[in-house]
């Protein structure tokens, strides 16, 4: 079984860059990485160089290091600078994981949101506040 590092983390300034070429090294060979954070959190051109070289075994993006600007160029923006999606090792998604849901997801939405609401009416302190000043 291969090693896997899931990056999930908000983009700030103390999570841009964090993973570099140095980092990816430190990553056993073969490892699969999955980022489902944010794209400048790894360094685009050393997650490239680690999967090409086979450093890194797999990659799952659902991540984009380029948006479109607008509606217009949504048909032709390249997601990357780097050709990640001629590499076999990839498999790249613009923000879609979410979208794919267990059969009890509306059920456990609504068991979290009925929490919220109770505790809100109470009184009570909320839980996964957002703390403004860290942006996440």
């Amino acid at each position: 079984m291969a090693d896997v590092l899931i990056v999930c983390l908000p983009l700030t300034a103390e999570t841009e860059g964090l993973l570099g070429a140095k980092e990816l090294a430190l990553l056993p060979h073969g490892a699969i990485l999955v980022n489902i954070g944010r794209g400048p959190i790894i360094d685009e051109a050393a997650l490239f160089d680690a999967l090409k070289s086979g450093q890194l075994g797999a990659a799952g993006i659902d991540v984009w290091y380029r948006y479109p600007e607008n509606r217009e160029e949504r048909s032709h923006t390249p997601p990357s600078e780097f050709p990640f999606h001629e590499l076999e090792n990839v498999v790249m998604s613009p923000h879609r994981a979410g979208a794919f849901k267990s059969p009890d997801t509306e059920e456990r939405r609504i068991a979290a949101l009925t929490r919220m609401l109770n505790l809100a009416a109470a009184g009570q302190p909320l839980p996964n506040r957002v703390d403004l000043q860290l942006r996440y």
